[in-house]
């Protein structure tokens, strides 16, 4: 399962990394402000080690490693070596961060790589993977045993796990429906499919993993696109399954490697943006954030690792 997962998402990824950002309207809208204050917070745990080695792990398009460039000092960032198995994510990356390019290395292969990192940034990245704690563990060797994590915007299962956040998530859809249904972004995606204009990226990692032979059958986009975002859970149903991130899972099973400095979560209101809400609805989303502060639908963790016992 974790070859295939990984296969689908290199197949996925290969579609969707020209459109990536414009598909991805959270990058911009959540996203800066999170990381900012997650750099502010790495900053200070740096502050006695002078100058950043930084491991982009799963670099997609480069956004977290433009927060780093642009937060940090002008030469605080001694190295930074962005790391996607994707080709075309990596030349997504190599444009985003074009002015920086005599300080960053891209790479597509970790084998070969020195290590010495002293920051490792990952973002949206864990639930794509099988296994996240054991591919962390996989890149450990490549760390500082000083190096702090900064891991953005994960799905979180305690979302869903909530029968509050879920209610209220519930009266929103039954009062919006048809206003999400007649979605501009919907009805196109829908068109697309239907016309067959633009081979969305699902469809097209279903096809062609049907012809490497990675299915005896074509399997629908559907099917395909679940194993791309692999933890992330729609509904308390899957909450059965083995699947989906917690925060306080990660630390039990990280307890004695990685030390959880620092955590935020938002999005209570699932995928729908409370920036974008009415009032009302802006407000249902302040009362779960005071109510229940650690199950939002997303999260941000930086993580240090733990001292030698």
């Amino acid at each position: 399962m974790p070859l295939l997962v990984a296969e689908l998402n290199r197949l996925y990824h290969e579609r969707e990394a020209a459109v990536y950002e414009c598909t991805h309207p959270e990058i911009f809208e959540q996203l800066p402000a999170k990381w900012l204050e997650m750099t502010t917070f790495a900053d200070c745990l740096h502050a006695a080690d002078g100058k950043l080695s930084v491991l982009d792990f799963g670099c997609g398009t480069g956004f977290e490693a433009r927060q780093c460039l642009e937060t940090f000092a002008a030469n605080s960032v001694e190295r930074m070596v962005c790391y996607d198995p994707s080709t075309h994510m990596l030349d997504q990356c190599r444009g985003t961060l074009a002015k920086w390019r005599n300080k960053v290395e891209f790479v597509g292969d970790l084998g070969n790589l020195i290590g010495g990192f002293n920051l490792l940034l990952t973002n949206s990245v864990l639930h794509h993977l099988v296994d996240p704690v054991r591919a962390i563990r996989e890149i450990e060797p490549l760390l500082t045993r000083a190096a702090v994590w900064l891991c953005g915007h994960e799905p979180s299962r305690r979302f869903v796990g909530n029968p509050e956040c879920r209610s209220v998530l519930r009266r929103y859809r039954v009062r919006h429906q048809w206003q999400r249904l007649l979605s501009p972004s919907n009805y196109v995606r829908r068109l697309q499919r239907w016309a067959s204009v633009v081979e969305l990226p699902e469809d097209y990692a279903a096809r062609r993993a049907f012809e490497e032979a990675l299915f005896e059958r074509q399997p629908p986009g559907h099917l395909v696109g679940g194993l791309v975002d692999f933890h992330v859970i729609e509904d308390e149903s899957a909450l059965r399954e083995e699947k989906g991130l917690d925060f306080r899972h990660l630390q039990a099973a990280f307890a004695g490697e990685w030390d959880l400095e620092w955590r935020r979560t938002y999005s209570f209101l699932g995928p729908h943006y409370e920036g974008r809400l009415p009032a009302r609805w802006q407000r249902a989303a302040r009362g779960l954030a005071e109510a229940y502060p650690d199950d939002g639908a997303n999260c941000c963790l930086v993580w240090r690792r733990s001292p030698p016992q």
